[in-house]
């Protein structure tokens, strides 16, 4: 019975770091090309077959977690009998399954099953993240800090591939050259016909690592707040009053410490503290300097829905905190605004040629997604099938803007109301959290940056990165806090 545990916990211990592995290094895009994808005789990205270097690591993971799952140990075996416990499956994954099973028959109807099947795949190694990150055995807070270690070497490349002007390509870290002058390249073009290129890291798009750091700004806020009232709670000042306390009153549940070990974990919670603040400010420069509009909109609806939550909780600490950081990131925000106002403003206007076709094919795409849905409303023209019929160049096609047209025009209506389910589900669990006075209510922020962001982008379910990025996060939000009794200090 003991080798049994033993070879059960190592295997475990071996999924955890392989789950912290998994996420630091997920933005890395590195990946070997099956079969190129081609649309009217050019290279198509969203037809391409590939396998990433993540997936196999993924995959190994998922195996290793699948075998441990259906080996049960005599001693579990005895366990169960013993407790006479009920098998129950969450009501989320019921969810999951219907979409899956409608993803699954869309390949039959695809006119590239290739290009389905391989979506097909992506989505069930998507799902398979989400059950590790709602399963597995792993203390999350830890992951967290592995996954924002990760985005903040895409933070600083970002940042400096804006102040250079410059991105190298690199077959090893999975980059791709941008260079402003190169047509095609994501660039803020101004009146005067400048070209700016923006901040890409070693993504595909400037959105993606928009929408990757406005996650990675949110759960370093939730690790903030999350710790705000522990850090007052076990100062020295707070330690102090309660050893005073405990003198005068018989059977104090407060109990002495080694005065020199409560000054060092207090002084490590405060260098831990700063050294997350100016992670987070990292994150924040660099979003500024992608440039990405649905980024913005959904970091800012994630900060109001924070201080909305902290204002009707009345969490005075919450409150407090919170507003030192906005403040202190506005002022960051001030400063590159000054030096580069008119990129800002020229994201925002109307009169530029690139924004103005920009605005123009966001809104083709949505007829041409209403034009696939209204003949293929029931079941989709087939996973990773969208646009694989059209007249128009590989550079200028691209799936429509927002995932919930997406979705339904690829998997069908039912489909979509499995995936809408989903989300809804995410909500009301969020919800629970909430009115039971949890601490991770805050969670709310990331689900509604996350929701907006669906609207206005299409790559959360078109491309390889997005799948995975969004069902982690999502795992994140429902997960059960395992392990956390001991946290690293924040």
């Amino acid at each position: 019975m003991a080798t049994e545990l033993a070879e059960k916990k190592f295997w475990n211990s071996i999924i955890e770091y392989g789950l912290y592995l998994l996420v630091f290094l997920l933005p890395w895009q590195t990946r070997w090309i099956i079969k190129a994808g081609e649309i009217n005789g050019s290279y198509w990205e969203y037809g391409t077959v590939s396998l990433y270097g993540t997936d196999i690591l993924l995959i190994m993971l998922i195996i290793i977690s699948l075998v441990l799952k259906l080996r049960v140990t005599s001693y579990e075996l005895r366990e169960k009998r013993s407790q006479e416990k009920r098998f129950q499956i969450p009501i989320c994954w019921y969810f999951i399954a219907g979409l899956e099973l409608f993803v699954f028959i869309s390949i039959f109807l695809a006119p590239d099953k290739l290009a389905a099947g391989y979506g097909y795949a992506r989505f069930m190694l998507g799902a398979g993240l989400f059950w590790l990150a709602v399963s597995a055995s792993y203390n999350r807070v830890k992951l967290i800090y592995a996954f924002l270690a990760g985005i903040l070497l895409q933070a600083g490349l970002g940042i400096w591939q804006f102040l250079t002007q410059f991105s190298f390509a690199s077959k090893w870290l999975g980059m791709a050259l941008h260079d402003p002058v190169i047509l095609g390249t994501s660039v803020v073009e101004t009146l005067a016909g400048g070209r700016w290129l923006r901040a890409y890291g070693g993504l595909d798009h400037p959105n993606m690592l928009g929408g990757l750091l406005v996650v990675g700004i949110l759960l370093g806020l939730l690790l903030l707040l999350r710790n705000s009232k522990s850090e007052i709670r076990n100062s020295p000042p707070a330690i102090a009053w309660h050893w005073r306390a405990g003198k005068q009153i018989q059977n104090s549940k407060f109990k002495i410490q080694n005065s020199s070990n409560v000054y060092n974990q207090y002084n490590e919670r405060i260098i831990v503290k700063y050294l997350l603040l100016t992670a987070c400010f990292l994150l924040l420069a660099s979003l500024f300097f992608t440039f990405s509009r649905g980024a913005w909109a959904g970091l800012i609806a994630g900060l109001l829905i924070i201080l909305g939550l902290a204002i009707i909780k009345k969490d005075l600490v919450g409150q407090k905190k919170l507003l030192e950081i906005i403040l202190a990131g506005s002022v960051l925000v001030f400063i590159l605004f000054n030096l580069y106002g008119d990129l800002v403003l020229t994201r925002l206007s109307q009169d530029t040629r690139l924004e103005v076709k920009s605005s123009q094919e966001r809104v083709e795409s949505y007829g041409e997604a209403w034009s696939m849905i209204k003949d293929n409303w029931l079941l989709g023209v087939g996973i990773g099938n969208y646009g694989i019929k059209n007249n128009k160049p590989s550079w200028y096609f691209q799936p429509a803007h927002n995932v919930f047209l997406l979705v339904w025009a690829e998997v069908g209506i039912i489909g979509l109301l499995f995936f809408i389910a989903f989300l809804f589900f995410t909500s009301y669990f969020l919800l629970k959290k909430w009115r039971a006075n949890n601490t991770y209510d805050y969670k709310f922020a990331l689900l509604t940056a996350l929701f907006l962001m669906l609207l206005v982008d299409h790559w959360w379910w078109s491309l390889h990165f997005g799948v995975l990025l969004f069902w982690l996060a999502l795992g994140l939000l429902i997960s059960r806090d395992k392990q956390e009794n001991r946290i690293p200090p924040a």
